[in-house]
Formats: C-alpha cells, sequence, structure tokens
C-alpha cells in the first residue's frame, strides 16, 4: 500500500463515519478559530487606522482668519512644487469644525454653543521621508499670509513609538492564539485515534504502513480547520455588522471601519487554520500512533 494512495477518499470516510466526533471538532474547532479571527481581524483594522493616522501632515499653517480661500490656495501651489513636499490640502473653516466636529465624537455637542467658526483656514502639507521639518518650518514663519506655523513631528513620533509596541504585543498575543488552536486539533485527532482503535489494529494485522494510516488523519485534521474557519468567518463577519455602526472616534477614526469585517482577512484565517491542522494533525497522530503501534 502507498502512503498517499487515495489518502482524501480515506480521510471524506473517516468523517462521515464517526457525525458525532466530527460535530464536537468542528463546533470547539470554530468557537476557537472565531476568537483568532476576530482578534485577527481587529489588529489589522487597527494597524491601518493606526498607519492613516501616522500619515497625517507633517506641517500645519494656519492662516489669518480674513485670508481668502483663493490666497491659501495659491500658498498650497507654491508649497507643493518643493522637493521635500509629497502633498498639500487645503483646509476650509468649514471643514477644519467638521473634522473638530468627528473627532470629538459622542462630545461634539461641545461645539453646540459656538457663535461663529473660530477656526482658522490651515493648509496642510505631508513631507517626503527625510524632509527636515525644523528648517522648512522656520522658512515659513515670519511670512505675512501664515498666521502660525504648528509641526506634528512629536505627536507622529510618538504614535509611532505606540504603534511598534503594540505591532510586538499584537503579534504575541496572536502567536498565543495560534498555539491554542494547534493543541486544539492535537486533542482533536487523539480523540479519532482513540475511538478508531480497533480499525487501526484491522489495518496493522493487513501489513499497512504507518504513513498509510496517518495521512488520513492528518487530512482530516485539515478540512476540519478549513470548514471551521469557513464557519468562524461567517460568525465574526455577523458579530461585527451587528456590532458596526456609524460612530465617530477620536483622531478622525470611526467604529465602523474598526469593525469592518474584509474577505482578505476570512482567507488569511482559513490559511491559518490549514496550517494549524497540518502541524496539529501530525503532531497530534504522531503522539497517538507511536512507532512500536505502526510499523
Amino acid at each position: 500500500m502507498r502512503a498517499g494512495d487515495g489518502a482524501f477518499r480515506r480521510a471524506w470516510r473517516q468523517m462521515r463515519e464517526d457525525p458525532w466526533l466530527q460535530g464536537v471538532a468542528l463546533t470547539s474547532l470554530t468557537v476557537a478559530l472565531a476568537i483568532l479571527g476576530a482578534y485577527l481581524n481587529l489588529y489589522l483594522n487597527l494597524q491601518q487606522a493606526a498607519q492613516r493616522a501616522s500619515l497625517g501632515p507633517g506641517l500645519i499653517l494656519a492662516l489669518p482668519d480674513s485670508a481668502p480661500l483663493n490666497q491659501a490656495q495659491a500658498l498650497a501651489r507654491e508649497l507643493g512644487a518643493l522637493t521635500a513636499v509629497e502633498r498639500v490640502t487645503v483646509v476650509d473653516q468649514a471643514q477644519a469644525l467638521e473634522r473638530l466636529r468627528q473627532q470629538l465624537g459622542p462630545d461634539q455637542d461641545l461645539l453646540a454653543g459656538l457663535e461663529g467658526n473660530p477656526l482658522p483656514a490651515t493648509v496642510e502639507l505631508r513631507l517626503r521621508p527625510g524632509a527636515d521639518v525644523e528648517v522648512l518650518a522656520q522658512s515659513l514663519r515670519g511670512r505675512p499670509e501664515v498666521a502660525q506655523v504648528v509641526t506634528s513631528r512629536p505627536w507622529l513620533r510618538g504614535l509611532l513609538q505606540a504603534q511598534a509596541t503594540l505591532t510586538t504585543l499584537g503579534l504575541a498575543l496572536g502567536v498565543l492564539l495560534f498555539a491554542g488552536v494547534v493543541l486544539l486539533v492535537v486533542n482533536t485527532v487523539r480523540l479519532a485515534v482513540h475511538l478508531r482503535r480497533n480499525q487501526l489494529e484491522v489495518l496493522d494485522l493487513v501489513g499497512a504502513t504507518g504513513a498509510y494510516v496517518r495521512w488520513p488523519f492528518v487530512l482530516e485534521a485539515m478540512l476540519q480547520a478549513v470548514v471551521a474557519a469557513m464557519a468562524a468567518s461567517l460568525l465574526v463577519w455577523g458579530l461585527f455588522r451587528l456590532l458596526a455602526a456609524p460612530a465617530p472616534l477620536p483622531l478622525g477614526l470611526d467604529l465602523s471601519d474598526l469593525l469592518g469585517f474584509s474577505w482578505r482577512t476570512g482567507l488569511v484565517l482559513a490559511a491559518l487554520a490549514a496550517v494549524a491542522g497540518a502541524l496539529g494533525g501530525l503532531w497530534g497522530v504522531g503522539r497517538a500512533l507511536r512507532p512500536r503501534d505502526l510499523a
């Protein structure tokens, strides 16, 4: 007998013969993968949100209250031609007030008592990597069309440091959750081997090799993991869709963006589930079927 001869067919037959075991395995794996999938989705969404925030303006030029919009546009065209500037954005007073309202989120009622718009129009500069912010800021201070020059570089530095720390902690927690899924697969495979001990003894008597017996268990574990990953993706998608609602958060974020579920996350979860199934299947069947049991 060859190890790969009909391994998928035998794995599928094993799954159909034990519906109780399949139900237990799929239920437990779905719950575990749903936790991993929810964490993975939140982690990726937070990473994207932090990246968008860190790509904010490196230099903000506040204009005088009496400055007309065409003056701000002329200044933006002039600064956009500089080699150190990657992008220029003109934000008028109405846009600035709306942005502040979104950043305040549930506290935006604080703006209800304002008379008029106290915020100035601004010209925001996104600088190229390596550009010297202080030199450019110094050259712009004192110009009559610029009331104030604000640099966000210290805030960005702190944000990037926090992002690096959260990335390290997030990866560590993700590895722990993945290891938990692998251990769950190991225990499921060991239970499957125990329940099919009589069949395995018969295969041993007819001369089946160890690889011939082991591979269906590994493939069964991978199939279970992938099916459970699909169910977990649907579960997480439904849960996030239920919880997600347009709600402004600080830094211009929105709750619906943080709780959005992408099909790419489902593909990543399915790939991780297949790897966990393979690792757990090999480990579990290796522990349950010792070399002395099957030659």
